[in-house]
């Protein structure tokens, strides 16, 4: 990958929002070039395909009741029940997916960036092959992102009252990646689900100043 075409994907790293947030995530580096759009679909993951399309109809059909009225509501309240069914179900066949040894979590995601911590940088172009669990019934999406810089993280040093030798801390880089590959609507998980925890963010802060005007 030439030089322009990582100042092409510097740009559209701030396309979207991002928030920080801990989220579980399989990142696995791949050998090989970033894959044509074409190839890519070919790259996902059957269970990653139903989720995103369970999730699809589910809003779809959820919009249509809610033009009908009150009449619908009882209707409304039995396909939500069932949804639920369907998403702790899905959720189980999606952690299966889970594999330890490229298991991270996220320092901060969006709809157009991945950010995360690794022992060792990575290159500059480097393409990533990443699933991520989204908490609650946020679901699982799988994308690929290119790596776009390795920032080394300052370390706090050890304090003791020990004459001990301490070990040092291991070295920390915060990988910053640009999503590169995703299909439309999984982007749009992504979107929804950084602006779902940044309002839970937002309310857990306001009711903690609450809290503390009142003591």
């Amino acid at each position: 990958m030439d030089q322009n075409q990582l100042d092409q994907l510097r740009e559209q790293y701030h396309d979207y929002f991002a928030i920080e947030q801990a989220v579980l995530a399989n990142i696995k580096p791949l050998p090989t070039p970033l894959p044509t759009e074409d190839f890519f679909l070919t790259m996902i993951p059957e269970p990653f395909r139903m989720a995103s399309e369970q999730a699809t109809l589910d809003r779809s059909a959820l919009k249509a009741l809610s033009q009908l009225g009150d009449m619908a509501e009882d209707l409304a309240v039995y396909l939500r029940s069932q949804a639920k069914k369907l998403d702790m179900l899905m959720r189980y066949l999606l952690i299966q997916q889970d594999d330890p040894t490229y298991r991270r979590h996220t320092d901060s995601f969006g709809g157009s960036a991945l950010n995360f911590f690794s022992e060792q940088p990575l290159a500059a172009g480097q393409t990533l092959e990443v699933k991520l669990f989204l908490n609650g019934t946020d679901g699982a999406v799988y994308f690929l992102t290119t790596v776009l810089d390795s920032v080394l993280r300052e370390q706090e040093p050890a304090t003791t009252d020990t004459s001990e030798p301490q070990q040092q801390p291991a070295a920390q880089y915060l990988i910053q990646s640009v999503v590169s590959r995703i299909r439309d609507e999984d982007r749009e998980v992504l979107v929804r689900a950084s602006l779902h925890e940044q309002s839970r963010q937002l309310k857990t802060k306001a009711r903690l100043r609450q809290s503390q005007g009142n003591v």
